[in-house]
């Protein structure tokens, strides 16, 4: 739609229709399907997932031994999923005799799919159904190394019980995958069952499929989530845009964050998100943090149900083993029955802590969730787990005591690089050589120095004052410290910069990455600093003209493809662009803003988790990234960031306060948002280039714009 055009105001949802080649997910819990655009599974990264274990590897149908031809398919809600094909006979051409549609619908036990073949011919059509299963019960992380191969061997064996039922069994272990067939086929051969099947044009013909995966020990219950509405009892924010590619994105955003709520076993009530399907259907602490906090502005309570459950699981002793430590934030634990990483590690127990920036931020969304309203009662719960977090702080996380965090592997599973970019490469130098641990990485000292900001707040509104006074003048020393420590003056006109890291010998990691974005998030940087480190996130070396590229592409080690130097991840670009905005550089984070804008509407208003940081050429697009996630939770929370970002939103509901500064980015005109949630009503607003207009004001609170 361009300038001028009436928007699109229907509110409907995308459903994610594919035309052509592409992949359809659907998911209950920690069990999902992903299928190819026709349904069928298998070969590849495709399967029935549960307990991070495949069930089903193998689904595929076959109509006279061809595979169906694909009409189209698309989600329905986040568990169901329909699949139109149909089939040409040889000797009823030049039209398709016989179309069948597959609806799958998932439950955190298995999946049910009924088939239905139809003929459009005048008389009797005789055909031979196939339907070939199988299950290799992989593990998600050999899932992942074999997604690219198509010749890897099942380890399952089938049983088959009745006509009706075919039974896999694992090697091993005491897990099978029971199939259901009703119809019962006619033959089965091997993992293939028959059918020879006969259709009028006014009877269809339907089979149903269900599979249960199950676990064969302990409990076979999996807990499911609770639906959004009956949690909170009010309906989703409506977001509408001219043109329309915002609103659509914020849509499409809503959906894939419900398909990526995942159950806490400790407390039902409380709904999580999921960092990614396929790979990371688990608890991440970084990333169900920052997905929650891009969310704020239409779910809020996500931030606390992720502080929760955090702290539910927060460091209680020291073990090298997991990296845990008292006080610390989880990295990463999955509630599947497998030990996935070693003895001990399974059904949500001994989590791993290898994050360096998981404490900071859980901190950082304390302070967060208190300014959008979050009960007294609620913060006062949870100061036990922010006190012994900023005891990780200051103690375990800064072991040498130079007043930084720094990480080193300490676990035989560990990972070498412990911030958000977290790959073996991601820490280099600017001709290229890695850093060696212990490394001191610069945005998670951004992160320190605001997280005592947001806990000296909390505290203050709890009474503590005397305390959080302190907390802030430590905050300061600290934001003197970094600066000292990392900033690199420019040399022959050129704008200075952060660097990224201190490696185990203290000296600068001098490549020129977004990391000091996050600087500008934290409000460390001083006015003069902050306008060369937006110089430098401008200059096409790191602007991609789709997002901002993780590393500078005049950095040796600069690859486009790679997964941290060089790619573009868009929640990393948002987070750089609150940053600016923090510093009233709006032509810089808008002109970012709308080129993830740009982004979205190419990838069907659903940003994947990262993308190819190859320079935009006119007509052009960007390169997706071969295992992206998508969706994937930060990613998703993109655009719902987006709209508090270009609303210049800031609550702060202990004050009774909203303020807005908003700005709009190239190409879009309007933006207005209806339902914004707080503890005394709604928030409704609209922005264009007549101003801002207040349509609804929460009880309590005084809606003001800034300067």
């Amino acid at each position: 739609m361009t300038a001028g055009e009436a928007p699109d105001f229907d509110g409907v949802a995308p459903q994610g229709v594919l035309a052509g080649p592409g992949t359809i997910t659907v998911i209950a819990g920690l069990t999902f399907a992903i299928s190819d655009e026709r349904g069928d599974l298998g070969p590849g990264p495709f399967g029935l997932i549960t307990d991070d274990t495949r069930h089903l590897s193998r689904l595929q149908v076959r109509l006279d031994s061809e595979p169906l031809r694909h009409l189209g398919s698309g989600l329905i809600s986040p568990a169901v999923a329909r699949f139109r094909g149909y089939a040409t006979l040889s000797n009823r051409l030049p039209d398709a005799p016989v179309e069948c549609e597959r609806l799958r619908q998932l439950s955190p036990a298995g999946m049910v799919e009924t088939l239905t073949l139809r003929c459009w011919t005048p008389d009797t059509v005789r055909v031979r159904l196939s339907l070939q299963l199988d299950s290799d019960f992989a593990d998600i992380f050999q899932v992942r190394r074999l997604a690219g191969d198509p010749s890897a061997q099942s380890s399952g064996t089938a049983v088959h019980h009745s006509p009706g039922q075919l039974r896999f069994e694992a090697t091993g272990s005491p897990r099978t995958t029971s199939v259901q067939l009703d119809p019962p086929p006619d033959v089965v051969e091997q993992n293939t069952a028959h059918w020879v099947v006969g259709l009028s044009r006014d009877q269809p013909w339907i089979l149903r499929i269900e599979v249960g995966a199950l676990r064969g020990c302990g409990s076979e219950e999996r807990i499911a989530v609770q639906p959004r509405n009956e949690t909170t009892g009010r309906p989703d924010v409506v977001v509408h845009s001219l043109p329309e590619r915002l609103a659509r994105g914020c849509l499409r955003s809503l959906t894939d964050l419900d398909a990526l709520s995942i159950p806490d076993d400790r407390d039902g009530s409380r709904r999580l998100l999921a960092a990614g399907i396929p790979w990371f259907v688990a608890l991440f602490g970084r990333d169900v943090l920052i997905s929650s906090y891009q969310a704020r502005a239409f779910r809020p309570e996500l931030m606390l149900d992720a502080l929760a459950a955090l702290a539910a699981r927060q460091g209680q002793v020291s073990d090298p083993g997991n990296e845990e430590q008292p006080g610390k934030i989880l990295h990463e634990v999955r509630f599947g029955d497998r030990p996935w990483l070693g003895e001990g590690t399974a059904g949500g127990a001994r989590p791993y802590y290898g994050s360096a920036d998981s404490t900071p931020l859980f901190l950082i969304m304390l302070g967060e969730a208190l300014r959008w309203g979050a009960p007294r009662e609620a913060l006062t719960e949870l100061l036990p787990a922010a006190r012994a977090a900023l005891h990780w702080l200051r103690g375990p996380g800064d072991p040498d005591r130079d007043g930084l965090i720094e990480y080193a592997p300490t676990g035989p599973r560990s990972l070498v690089n412990q911030g958000w970019k977290d790959s073996e490469n991601a820490v280099q130098f600017a001709d290229g050589r890695l850093a060696k641990p212990p490394i001191a990485i610069v945005e998670v000292q951004g992160y320190a120095y605001r997280a005592r900001r947001e806990l000296a707040a909390v505290l203050a509104h709890l009474g503590h004052r005397a305390e959080a006074d302190d907390l802030l003048a430590e905050a300061q020393a600290l934001r003197e410290l970094i600066r000292q420590r990392y900033w690199r003056p420019g040399a022959d006109g050129a704008p200075g910069s952060f660097a990224l890291a201190l490696d185990q010998d203290k000296a600068q990691v001098d490549s020129i990455t977004s990391n000091m974005g996050h600087l500008l998030w934290c409000g460390v940087p001083f006015a003069q600093e902050a306008e060369q480190v937006a110089a430098q996130l401008a200059s096409p070396a790191m602007a991609s003209g789709w997002g901002l590229r993780t590393l500078s592409a005049e950095m040796a080690g600069y690859n486009p493809i790679s997964y941290h130097v060089g790619s573009v991840w868009p929640h990393d670009t948002v987070i750089a662009c609150e940053g600016l905005r923090r510093y009233g550089l709006d032509d810089v984070a808008m002109r970012l803003v709308g080129d993830l804008l740009d982004a979205l509407a190419i990838f069907d208003d659903r940003l994947p988790e990262l993308f190819g940081g190859h320079h935009r050429e006119p007509s052009d697009f960007p390169v997706p990234y071969p295992t992206a996630c998508r969706p994937q939770a930060w990613a998703a929370g993109v655009p719902l960031a987006i709209v508090a970002l270009c609303l210049g939103l800031q609550p702060d509901v202990p004050a009774g306060t909203v303020s807005l500064n908003p700005v709009l980015p190239r190409g879009l005109h309007r933006i207005e948002v209806h339902g914004i949630p707080f503890p005394g009503g709604q928030l409704s607003l609209a922005h264009d280039a007549d101003g801002t207009k207040v349509i609804e004001t929460p009880h309590g609170l005084r809606v003001a714009e800034r300067d």
